[in-house]
């Protein structure tokens, strides 16, 4: 199951909004986000990094390639997202880059427009991960709010993404919601996972950024 949730994290952290001059992602290369990820008691629970190793545009696409760094995992995994056609993906191949690969996922998380506006619905989307009978829904996708967020790497402008996910992995099925924040020039700087009663699950905060 951790494994699972990290592939998860992996992809729906990347959810964030680009555009090609500005995006809503650390292009510079060198760039490290470190991340934090707390249970509903405030205990730490995981921690991972992302760092940007070099970011290309051409023909309209903007490639942003980076590592990610999880302590379970016993070296960087080298992934990309892009912005293409005024939209951010992040499909399974890009965002998990040989994690992916190696234990057969497809699909993708929501994709979002770079010009995102309150109330604005999106697609719903779905990732499977064949090899473990494991799907992920996401349904009522859709931006919520424009506000300023507070996370121990500072006070960022965030727009909100949110959306339902429901997960089935064999016999197992479980719905959560989430609420996600993205800023520019960073990406996701706080997620919010609850159960379908509110519940907080965890908490995963942008801890720091270094350059």
């Amino acid at each position: 199951m951790k494994r699972i949730a990290l592939i998860l994290a992996g992809l729906c952290a990347m959810c964030a909004v680009a555009a090609a001059q500005d995006t809503w992602f650390a292009k510079d290369a060198g760039t490290k986000l470190n991340y934090q990820q707390t249970d509903a008691a405030g205990k730490v629970t995981n921690t991972f990094s992302y760092v940007v190793t070099s970011c290309t545009s051409e023909g309209g696409k903007t490639v942003i390639n980076y590592d990610m760094i999880v302590p379970i995992l016993d070296k960087p995994v080298s992934c990309n997202v892009w912005t293409e056609g005024g939209k951010f993906h992040s499909d399974a191949s890009g965002s998990l880059g040989s994690v992916g690969s190696d234990i057969k996922v497809s699909g993708n998380a929501p994709i979002i427009p770079e010009n995102p506006s309150i109330g604005a619905k999106l697609e719903n989307c779905t990732l499977s991960i064949e090899s473990l009978a494991t799907t992920a829904d996401y349904t009522n996708v859709r931006i919520s709010k424009h506000e300023e967020i507070t996370t121990p790497a500072g006070t960022f402008d965030a727009w909100c993404l949110e959306y339902d996910t429901a997960t089935k992995m064999a016999f197992i099925k479980a719905v959560t919601k989430t609420e996600q924040w993205m800023a520019k020039g960073v990406g996701v700087v706080k997620t919010v996972v609850k159960d379908k009663k509110g519940g907080i699950q965890s908490v995963t905060e942008l801890a720091s950024i270094e350059k």
